[in-house]
């Protein structure tokens, strides 16, 4: 699977003792600590929460839940909006976040995607620390 983005955090003015923070649906409000889920990048721009009803499938014959969100950078983005599932699942073979073996791919690299799709909520901005 991948290695899925930490909750994020942020200080929310220096000097601050709380340095972590997130929207009430658990996804970050900073990218700090964030990588994209997609190409492995630090530089993630947007977070999509998810609907936590639709994170659970089946992968290998043994239930699995995808985390609550997924922050892209700006490049992967721009695949995932416009449909580009193909080129997004390229890049997660190489990214290194994502364990699959050659013939895994559906399982491993296409169900997430495809579940990702169905639980996104839709995308915000997300801020730099």
């Amino acid at each position: 699977m991948a290695s899925t983005p930490d909750t994020g955090a942020h200080s929310a003015d220096e000097g601050s003792q709380d340095q972590h923070r997130s929207s009430p649906d658990g996804s970050p409000d900073a990218a700090t600590d964030q990588s994209c889920a997609f190409c492995g990048g630090a530089d993630v721009v947007w977070v999509h929460p998810l609907a936590t009803d639709r994170v659970q499938f089946r992968r290998f014959g043994k239930d699995d839940t995808m985390p609550s969100f997924w922050t892209l950078c700006e490049s992967c983005e721009q695949l995932y909006q416009n449909g580009q599932d193909d080129q997004l699942i390229a890049l997660m073979k190489v990214a290194g976040g994502w364990i699959w073996q050659g013939t895994d791919v559906e399982d491993v690299l296409r169900k997430p995607v495809d579940v990702f799709r169905e639980a996104d909520l839709g995308r915000r901005p997300i801020g730099k620390a």
